[in-house]
């Protein structure tokens, strides 16, 4: 069975290469066996490798950079929940304990609320990992990594999810990973992420996961709000943008990456010098370095 090869293979590798989990190897693959079970017969989307590639992929990642026992485990956990539906959160918790559960928790994207707080409703799937990384910064790097993760087979999903999925990376993924670090390969404490985490939320008086989210927002597009995130993840296949800035169109249009990620609907200068612009994105990748000069063209179809 090939899943379960992969699972040998993985755990050959933390035994090889990262001793410190050596110890931690009854958890380890009781939390392996659980996914396995989880996940048997289950596929990646539109590539078709077995699921359970995923998990022990992002599990990885976090050996590497982490000796934290229950982000491993909860890396290796982190779809059970959200990919099988006879399996509930409160399991993880009993199996795995609170810290592990809470993690799990907070990633898992059926439930619009935590286990312990069932009244506490978020709105938002993100604005629930940011209440979480808040109170454990390991909910926040888990999604960090599992993102990361994948967005390696981006390329296999239809252009509009490709859109949507680039679109967040970039507007509030990319911006975490600059504060974590985490584009440097150097090994980092989870406490010492955890101050991080604490100081940018005082230096930027963040005290809800809307605030959070609304910083980064800002820090990645011009006047970028919760609304406007949500009508551009949610209508990613139909969103029309706009350039007034003629100048700023003609040199992105100079460029072949930015030209061959558009279709442009229309091009309009008026005798008064007003210029319009309008287009829509076909490929994903697109929002790396467009920022205050793009607008959202609201009369969508």
């Amino acid at each position: 069975m090939i899943e379960k090869a992969l699972v040998q293979e993985f755990l050959d590798i933390l035994s090889s290469k990262y001793p410190y989990f050596v110890k931690h190897f009854p958890i380890i693959q009781q939390a392996c066996d659980f996914a396995l079970h989880a996940h048997a017969g289950q596929k990646r989307k539109y590539s078709w490798g077995p699921f359970i590639e995923h998990p022990l992929s992002v599990a990885l990642i976090w050996a590497k950079r982490f000796n934290d026992i229950n982000l491993l485990v909860a890396s290796i956990l982190h779809d059970c929940v959200e990919d099988n539906e006879n399996i509930d959160i409160d399991t993880i918790y009993t199996d795995f304990g609170q810290e592990v559960g809470f993690i799990v928790d907070a990633v898992t994207d059926t439930t619009d609320y935590f286990l312990a707080t069932p009244t506490h409703i978020f709105s938002d799937r993100i604005e629930k990992i940011f209440y979480g990384g808040m109170y454990d910064v390991r909910c926040i790097l888990l999604k960090l990594h599992d993102r990361e993760n994948n967005i390696t087979t981006l390329w296999w999903l239809e252009p509009h999810k490709q859109i949507r999925m680039s679109f967040e990376t970039q507007a509030i993924y990319e911006p975490l990973k600059k504060l974590f670090g985490l584009h440097s390969n150097k090994p980092k404490s989870i406490d010492f992420s955890a101050d991080l985490l604490h100081h940018y939320l005082l230096a930027n008086h963040i005290t809800t996961p809307k605030s959070f989210k609304e910083t980064l927002l800002n820090q990645t597009f011009f006047d970028f709000d919760n609304d406007t995130f949500n009508l551009v993840y949610n209508n990613s296949n139909r969103i029309f943008w706009e350039i007034n800035d003629k100048e700023v169109f003609e040199k992105l249009i100079e460029s072949r990456t930015f030209d061959e990620k558009i279709d442009i609907i229309s091009l309009q200068q008026t005798v008064n010098g007003k210029f319009l612009a309008i287009f829509k994105y076909k490929k994903w990748n697109v929002f790396e370095w467009l920022k205050s000069k793009l607008k959202i063209h609201t009369s969508f179809s």
